[in-house]
């Protein structure tokens, strides 16, 4: 027979319990939530955002009375003619961005990194889309977040669309959060949901980021500026290990794999670029990096 126990008191809140079994496995909660979720590539999103853009999502506070399917008009923008959609225009946007099919039934669902999905500026923005597990994507949404994790996401975000060469000008929800991300997440990537192998013969990279290098004939700066984004370090990160590297005194890395990490984008450059350890220092500088 089973055991049983009488419980008296408050009850553990959910969140809590379930970061405290990643924590005994040795991982935080965000950094399972993002070995699981992925995010569409930058240029796919820069050559087309939103993706519709005369659809938003249906909002009683909004949109009083106006049903799905419905036309209205963006008041709080442009003016311009709007309809009104569940989530299936973001569920669709988000396969002809990626060039793949919703898995249905697995557990994967497309979540709306900084939500105003009234807005059709970004209801089918794929800067605001990302597919994860429902366990993940529910701790990023206002009724029961994990502040840290849904922070994390729209860092993720800013970082790949915005941060540097924006797909577009970014509204006014969105900025920075300002959290060094390569160190939360001790040098675990970000997933780039890539397109399966079509008839071309084109590979699929699921799970992996693949980055534009620099232009031919680009500066130096725009250089280490391409280098920065395919390695996902933060100039801090780079800063630091460019200073280690050199045997200088500086700020102390998060953990051994985001020096490791940074140390490694330091030596790209270097190698690529064609600059010394300490002339990486100065650029910084020089740029504000």
């Amino acid at each position: 027979m089973v055991n049983l126990r009488s419980h008296q008191g408050e009850l553990t809140s959910p969140v809590d319990a379930i970061e405290a079994y990643f924590e005994k496995a040795g991982v935080s909660i965000v950094q399972a939530a993002f070995a699981h979720s992925y995010f569409i590539h930058p240029d796919s999103v820069r050559g087309r955002t939103p993706y519709f853009r005369d659809r938003a999502r249906r909002s009683r506070e909004h949109y009083p009375g106006v049903e799905k399917g419905k036309p209205t008009t963006w008041h709080l923008g442009d003016g311009r003619e709007i309809f009104l959609d569940d989530n299936s225009r973001a569920q669709m946007a988000w396969e002809r961005y990626t060039g793949r099919r919703l898995m249905r039934g697995s557990g994967y669902g497309v979540r709306h990194i900084w939500g105003n999905t009234h807005d059709p500026t970004a209801f089918t923005a794929g800067w605001n889309l990302c597919y994860m597990p429902f366990w993940a994507g529910m701790l990023t949404e206002d009724q029961h977040p994990h502040p840290q994790l849904q922070r994390a996401i729209r860092q993720a975000s800013w970082d790949l669309f915005f941060s540097d060469a924006p797909v577009c000008d970014p509204p006014s929800f969105v900025k920075d959060p300002g959290l060094d991300l390569p160190d939360l997440l001790a040098g675990q990537p970000l997933l780039i949901l890539d397109r399966e192998a079509g008839a071309d013969g084109e590979r699929s990279h699921a799970g992996t980021r693949r980055t534009s290098p620099a232009a031919p004939g680009a500066g130096i700066p725009d250089q280490v500026r391409a280098i920065k984004i395919q390695t996902h370090q933060s100039w801090s990160s780079i800063r630091k290990a460019a200073r280690s590297l050199q045997g200088l005194d500086h700020e102390p890395f998060g953990t051994p794999n985001v020096e490791n990490s940074a140390k490694s984008c330091v030596r790209k450059i270097q190698r690529e670029v064609g600059l010394s350890f300490a002339e990486i220092e100065d650029l910084l500088i020089e740029q504000g990096w």
